[in-house]
């Protein structure tokens, strides 16, 4: 095993470093990988027999407008170097099927002072039997109440969404963030398997418009694939659930312009003529100061923020149940049954 450290600039947010451990940790050959949002240094482990270090950098730069140096060891910065030191403290690598299990310092720790608590109470006999039923019984107690509150929560949000005959939920999100990747997996899942659901959708972005240049958190290259998105969904919008779902497997901009059937003569207008592109990104900004919009991906039904996690996460069901609260009466596509698994963050191949 191999280790190699470097600088990678251009990190501005902690978004940035999961979208590239994303994209990494799952590389064959990569062991292991941290990344400090702070200094921008990475340290990363790997079996150089199935990566070598060229290719590393290169799986870096292809993320983002990210630019990966290798840096000595003497001078990767201690902040850097406490955060492996602390991953490392709190999990374990396998080195073998057949190697012993080692207890770490903190289990140690942890094991010691828990019988030594034993002992205590022990001594204390008569104490330590009237505490332990008291906790048995206020567990029983707890497990008992405990449906009825997280029905009540799962209610609650429902019935407090503004209903109307034709709801949109509004998701806004920035198209290179990892998280904002998966709000457009789900939600192109929710219109594959119900799809007049898409007619209760859209997809807003987040930015500014500055000295008459579209900004983005993550860089130009992100702020000119938002533009990209923003002409296409309302110059040529019966393309645009293709190109996205195409766009969120590899990120590959032309390649996805070519085998959706982008008219590209009318994107390249769209993007170049201020009083069009930018005219709508700014219809999306807007909209972003007038909700307070900060964070990728988040949701708006009937005027208001809604959080998904209230309805079961980023799945395509919880989506679809927001949806459908918003209506005042739901459609037939509201009881069919969608999957309630978590789609994968970042770009992915799969859901």
């Amino acid at each position: 095993m191999k280790k190699i450290k470097l600088k990678i600039n251009n990190i501005k947010c902690d978004s940035c470093v999961l979208l590239i451990e994303d994209r990494l940790k799952d590389k064959e050959g990569i062991v292991k990988i941290k990344v400090s949002a702070e200094s921008g240094n990475a340290i990363i482990f790997f079996d150089e027999e199935k990566i070598n270090e060229n290719e590393i950098i290169k799986d870096i730069e292809s993320v983002n407008n990210f630019k990966a140096v290798v840096i000595e060891d003497n001078n990767t910065d201690e902040a850097t170097e406490q955060i492996l030191e602390k991953s490392d403290s709190q999990e374990s690598i396998v080195v073998s099927e057949n190697a012993p299990f080692i207890f770490s310092r903190p289990v140690i720790v942890i094991a010691v002072s828990f019988i030594i608590m034993l002992v205590f109470m022990f001594i204390q006999g008569n104490k330590f039997s009237l505490i332990n039923s008291t906790s048995i019984e206020n567990q029983q107690e707890t497990q008992k109440q405990q449906p009825q509150a997280l029905a009540d929560n799962q209610q609650l949000p429902s019935a407090e969404i503004v209903k109307s005959d034709k709801p949109i939920l509004e998701a806004y999100i920035v198209s290179n963030c990892p998280f904002g990747l998966q709000m457009q997996r789900v939600l192109a899942d929710v219109i594959k398997n119900a799809p007049l659901a898409r007619e209760n959708i859209k997809v807003r972005y987040m930015g500014t418009v500055s000295n008459g240049k579209i900004t983005s958190m993550h860089g130009d290259k992100e702020a000119q694939e938002n533009l990209k998105q923003i002409c296409i969904r309302d110059e040529q919008n019966n393309k645009y659930w293709d190109y996205v779902s195409c766009y969120m497997k590899k990120g590959d901009t032309q390649g996805c312009l070519d085998s959706t059937g982008i008219n590209i003569t009318k994107l390249d207008s769209c993007v170049s003529d201020s009083k069009k592109g930018l005219a709508y990104a700014e219809q999306d900004f807007v909209l972003n100061r007038k909700y307070s919009i900060k964070g990728s991906p988040t949701l708006i039904m009937g005027g208001a923020k809604v959080s998904e996690f209230n309805f079961g996460g980023r799945t395509s069901e919880a989506l679809k149940t927001v949806i459908c609260s918003g209506f005042n009466k739901e459609p037939g596509f509201c009881s069919t049954k969608l999957t309630t698994v978590s789609a994968k963050s970042s770009f992915s191949e799969t859901y």
